[in-house]
């Protein structure tokens, strides 16, 4: 199956790039072999922690050339630069310098949007989810006991044990390597917070993945049966599923006042992609990555919102009454995270 990128796409490796470990030059950003360099610096009798220090106020390649060395033969790999870069930026899964994405992702957000398609279906399990927040509002709210609520839901949905999940019978690998790579500023919009900036796989750019039902599993009986039940047993009405939720996603954000018309042009645009149709990856947003639009319809939700603090400020702690409240778009607008399969 081919993967194309609508948007760009940032899937963090957990790591950050500083000031010590690229430059920026022409436009680009060239990320470099910081250790080889240091030695190449230590050589020329250079004190590196004096370097180090220095790097709050000068770029690496203006201290390199005091040394008559040049950064750029110390040069791993560049991506183009989106906007303007500050000290750091989030880096981007790799396989090699090549980036690429994983199937826990993509089978992650197929969860959510089956998940959305199986609930919206079953009043009754929009009230389980529902009663699971109001246990949550009689007690001391913390990240971790709201995942424990998301759990709660998802066990009642795919089943208490995971070797009965039906959800096994769909098998996502990775995809292949994508082209390259663009470092992009990130504007966060609803919020006075000063944005970041990301490694991403560019719009526009695409790979090989594959995804199939594993006939294997479907020797299980219960999991044969509990696919069949909501006619999941075939690729094509997992798109199916994908390209309805996806589309209500986006008739949500297109209500959301803080984006531009080219902003708002582009999720229209995707909005007509064939095949499956997902949002992942950092900065997609409450919307992608749970049932929210389900559970915001029901008239219990908004005064349990603010009970447990959905939407609080960080700073002064104060729920919002617009929630979520902000976006991430790329300084030129983009919405992140929309892929296709087809």
């Amino acid at each position: 199956m081919k993967i194309k990128t609508l948007t760009p796409v940032h899937i963090g490796s957990g790591s950050k790039l500083t000031r010590m470990d690229f430059i920026v030059r022409n436009g680009k950003v060239m990320v470099l072999n910081t250790p080889e360099l240091f030695r190449a610096l230590e050589g020329k009798g250079c004190d590196i922690i004096k370097i180090v220090d220095e790097l709050s106020h000068r770029s690496l390649d203006d201290l390199a050339k005091d040394f008559d060395i040049n950064a750029m033969n110390f040069k791993l790999y560049e991506a183009k630069l989106v906007g303007s870069v500050a000290s750091e930026i989030s880096e981007q899964i790799k396989t090699g310098k090549k980036p690429y994405i994983p199937g826990s992702s993509i089978k992650g957000a197929i969860r959510t949007a089956i998940l959305w398609y199986i609930v919206k279906n079953s009043r009754s399990l929009l009230d389980f989810a529902i009663k699971c927040l109001e246990d949550l509002a009689k007690g001391r709210i913390t990240s971790k006991v709201l995942k424990e609520a998301d759990d709660k839901l998802e066990k009642k949905v795919f089943g208490k044990d995971p070797r009965k999940d039906f959800m096994r019978a769909l098998k996502v690998t990775d995809s292949t390597s994508f082209s390259e790579l663009t470092v992009y500023e990130i504007k966060i919009l609803g919020s006075n917070i000063k944005g970041v900036c990301v490694e991403c796989i560019d719009e526009n750019d695409s790979t090989s993945i594959k995804i199939e039902i594993d006939e294997r599993i479907l020797a299980d009986a219960e999991i044969a049966s509990k696919l069949k039940e909501y006619e999941l047993d075939c690729i094509e009405k997992i798109a199916e599923i994908t390209r309805e939720f996806s589309s209500t996603l986006i008739e949500k954000e297109l209500t959301y006042n803080h984006y531009d018309d080219e902003t708002q042009s582009i999720f229209k645009n995707i909005k007509s992609s064939r095949g499956m149709l997902l949002r992942v990856g950092w900065g997609a947003g409450w919307y992608s990555k749970t049932i929210g639009l389900l559970l915001e319809t029901h008239p219990k939700f908004e005064d349990l919102r603010k009970k447990i603090g959905l939407g609080r400020s960080p700073r002064t702690k104060r729920v919002y009454d617009e929630f979520p409240k902000t976006r991430r778009v790329t300084i030129d607008g983009k919405p992140l995270g929309w892929i296709c399969i087809v």
